[in-house]
């Protein structure tokens, strides 16, 4: 119930019959009030101990990581951004189908596959005991993602050095094709160049036409099979994988610590690049 005779200067009294009235501290009509008042404040340090990647697997359910996944091989070509993770498969787990993973050997690697260190064999067995994952880079530009570690109310951001895609590759299949046309096991394909019988040489005029030599040369740099050759021009470059929660693996992590927390940026009439790169260790 509001009693008007007690409002006075615009307030407000209002009787709850026994109980005591609440009153609430009164802001003044000149000072507004704060939307978005800061609740807590947590100090924010950069780190760049590690080269930090995030994998993706698109194709993958959530549900199934590959964290109980035996890693025998990792490969990372850093310029490009690619990478390769071959996975070992339990060929004695009661789920696995044997005779479906022995004829996809077959087919992959042929009747006489030769010794598993021959450079041609896809599989070290009779049977199909490994996936190969492969992965390139997802987004052009990655500099404002970062992964960031909390700790004792201190937040440890470290840059992102690429975003990656990881998907099972089929490059076995294709292998097949050509595995089962060698041995004779398929009828080869008529419409396929590489098995048609060559054609016999015939005198031809050949007239060039004058063009823009640079022009020529951004249209080839443009197309698919130069910017294929240019990437496997790269070397791979061999990786250890480190499983997570494993030993390796929180060595690395702690890494991900800024090491100069006690260094203060005092110069604050840089440039924003030049501020941002001062925020981080040793600079």
């Amino acid at each position: 119930m509001v009693d008007s005779e007690h409002v006075t200067n615009g307030d407000i009294v209002v009787e709850l019959g026994d109980n005591n009235v609440k009153t609430e501290p009164r802001v003044a009509d000149d000072e507004p009030s704060d939307p978005d008042p800061v609740v807590h404040e947590i100090p924010v340090f950069l780190s760049k101990g590690v080269n930090c990647y995030i994998f993706q697997y698109p194709v993958r359910p959530a549900t199934m990581p590959y964290d109980n996944t035996e890693v025998v091989r990792s490969r990372f070509r850093p310029t490009n951004q690619q990478v390769e993770l071959e996975l070992k498969l339990n060929t004695q787990n009661p789920n696995y189908d044997r005779s479906k993973g022995e004829q996809i050997a077959l087919n992959t690697d042929g009747c006489n596959p030769g010794p598993t260190t021959a450079v041609g064999r896809t599989f070290h067995s009779s049977v199909m005991d490994k996936q190969l994952l492969t992965g390139a880079r997802a987004v052009a530009d990655s500099g404002r993602y970062a992964v960031g570690i909390l700790d004792n109310n201190e937040l440890h951001l470290t840059e992102v050095k690429g975003l990656l895609h990881l998907r099972p590759s089929l490059g076995y299949l294709d292998k097949s094709d050509r595995t089962a046309k060698a041995e004779g096991r398929v009828t080869a394909d008529q419409d396929d160049p590489v098995d048609s019988e060559p054609a016999k040489p015939e005198a031809i005029t050949v007239k060039f036409a004058r063009g823009d030599p640079e022009r020529n040369k951004k249209f080839k740099e443009k197309s698919y099979d130069y910017q294929m050759k240019r990437v496997e021009e790269e070397p791979w470059v061999e990786a250890k994988y480190h499983q997570m929660k494993t030993r390796n693996w929180e060595e690395i992590s702690q890494r991900m610590f800024c090491g100069a927390m006690d260094t203060d940026v005092k110069n604050l009439n840089e440039t924003p690049d030049k501020y941002l790169y001062s925020l981080k260790d040793g600079e």
